[in-house]
């Protein structure tokens, strides 16, 4: 909306820069690990860990379809580490798995 008008309703927009500071910033990415790690302590499974996350991030419980399609990311993103020689492929995967659920208009956005 142009500040210098009067605008009785906004539309609902979101703007590139929001999703790509999610993707890029090194504050997201910093936090992204340190959540990974706690979920790596707290969970001893990869489902029990994707869980956790989606409770701590949008406080609610995920269906089984959510934990098949996190459970296949994770395998995917891992194997992509693991193929690129990077230390922690565990972490790493499950730290982008986190930065996913903090750029998800759930986690952003209130009902």
């Amino acid at each position: 909306a142009d500040p210098n008008a009067s605008t009785a309703e906004r539309r609902i927009t979101t703007v590139p820069t929001q999703a790509l500071y999610f993707l890029n910033d090194p504050f997201v990415h910093a936090k992204s690990v340190k959540c990974a790690e706690r979920l790596i302590q707290s969970a001893a499974d990869e489902k029990a860990q994707v869980v956790l996350a989606i409770r701590l991030a949008l406080g609610r419980s995920p269906g089984d379809d959510e934990i098949a399609d996190a459970t296949a990311f994770l395998a995917g993103y891992r194997a992509g580490l693991t193929a690129a020689g990077k230390p922690n492929p565990a972490v790493g995967a499950l730290a982008a798995y986190v930065r996913t659920l903090f750029g998800s208009n759930e986690f952003l956005h209130r009902d």
